[in-house]
């Protein structure tokens, strides 16, 4: 069984390293790789090397990501693609590139899922307050003399029923966030997968 080069090789540890282990190789690779280590004709390369090894960071250290990989890597070693098979340079960049997109999208529909009901509590706790201090200063007339005070709690007021109708409407759409999440995993896992191929 051929032994290919890894992502444990590129960071330099055992492919049974802890996380820890891979922390710390990683935090010593970033010293050199970082663009704000290195100087401004090198930005660009530096710039390179950074995202791939964050891309290699974080494989391994999600249980779910590195399981993926070494079961690839596994079947390489096994069975070696033939070296014609690989991608031009450009095709893995928009591979790259669209992986970035689709976890950026993930982690904003995630927001939106689970912070709803936050969302709702503190548009309802500031509505509150505000519309309180309205009402009071305007019946009262405790805050005549002070416009600013008065507009303040009109501001407050509006802006908690804006974020209020925006958590009820996130709530609403829970489901709808979570189709397109569960899709976008997919085709994360799929990108994943071709990024580990293109990195064999």
């Amino acid at each position: 069984m051929a032994r290919i080069k890894t992502f444990y090789d590129e960071l330099g540890v055992e492919r049974n390293a802890s996380s820890a282990e891979i922390k710390h190789a990683f935090k010593d690779i970033a010293k050199i790789f970082h663009p704000d280590k290195n100087p401004p004709e090198k930005q660009g390369w530096a710039h390179e090397q950074m995202s791939r090894f964050n891309f290699i960071f974080e494989t391994l250290m999600n249980p779910k990501t590195r399981a993926e990989y070494d079961q690839i890597v596994r079947k390489y070693e096994q069975a070696p693609p033939p070296t014609h098979s690989r991608r031009i340079e450009r095709e893995e960049n928009a591979i790259a590139r669209e992986y970035a997109l689709v976890s950026i999208e993930i982690m904003n529909l995630s927001g939106k899922y689970l912070n709803c009901r936050i969302k709702m509590c503190i548009g309802a706790a500031v509505g509150s307050v505000g519309s309180i201090v309205h009402l009071l200063g305007y019946f009262t007339k405790l805050i005549e003399p002070f416009p600013i005070a008065f507009f303040f709690s009109y501001f407050f007021a509006l802006m908690g029923g804006v974020m209020m109708i925006m958590g009820i409407a996130d709530y609403y759409g829970r489901g709808q966030y979570k189709r397109r999440i569960d899709e976008l995993e997919e085709r994360r896992s799929v990108l994943r997968r071709r990024m580990f191929e293109a990195y064999v």
